[in-house]
């Protein structure tokens, strides 16, 4: 058993185009009913006040790492645990991509607002600071998904607190062990850490359905 975590604020963005309107999140303060929204900004400013008073936690809804592969014909194959919805064809690609720009640009704006808060992308070593973040993927695939992105994100942020609050060990639904890490290295550029090791450390991916605890 692992101690219950409900002191944190959980922030989950659905990437896409906010030009589009194709970008949604979702924000759950503890004991206060979830706020959803569709603004980038607005997302950045509400979690970077939030962390004067909680430790967060922050998903993006994208492949958040790529892994390395030994042989060439594989470079490009599904992650282990992703299924038939690989990063690198089609919708998987294109969100990837977006999650570079809406990733960095995120974590940029946070890090004006919280300049003495840690990252961290391990599941055991929750943060308790006010403002410490952990950061995950989140995975909404079309069989769990909501009527908006915003939902999405929301559904996602849900099952994040629920497990950190079951007081249980909990593993990723993607089983990389080498991987190369797109949060690293925005993490790198927005100078969150500057630790080398996150370009080549996956994080939790969280998943609705997934037995996190099996």
């Amino acid at each position: 058993m692992i101690p219950v975590r409900a002191d944190i604020v959980i922030g989950v963005i659905d990437v896409g185009s906010p030009k589009s309107g194709k970008l949604g999140w979702a924000i759950m303060v503890p004991n206060t009913p979830p706020v959803l929204g569709k603004d980038l900004d607005t997302f950045i400013d509400t979690m970077s006040m939030l962390g004067a008073d909680w430790p967060l936690a922050i998903g993006f809804e994208a492949p958040l790492f790529i892994p390395l592969q030994q042989e060439a014909l594989k470079i490009l194959s599904a992650r282990k645990g992703e299924g038939s919805r690989p990063w690198s064809a089609g919708a998987g690609a294109a969100v990837t991509t977006a999650a570079l720009a809406v990733m960095t640009y995120t974590l940029a704006g946070l890090r004006k607002g919280l300049t003495r808060a840690t990252a961290t992308t391990d599941v055991n070593a929750l943060p308790e600071r006010p403002g410490d973040t952990f950061f995950f993927e989140a995975f909404v695939t079309a069989t769990s998904k909501g009527e908006s992105h915003a939902d999405d994100a929301l559904i996602a942020a849900r099952e994040m607190h629920a497990l950190m609050t079951s007081g249980r060990t909990f593993r990723s639904v993607i089983d990389e062990p080498e991987v190369f890490s797109l949060l690293g290295a925005s993490l790198l550029r927005t100078n969150w850490t500057s630790n080398l090791a996150v370009l080549s450390t996956p994080c939790l991916v969280v998943k609705l359905g997934f037995d996190h605890h099996g």
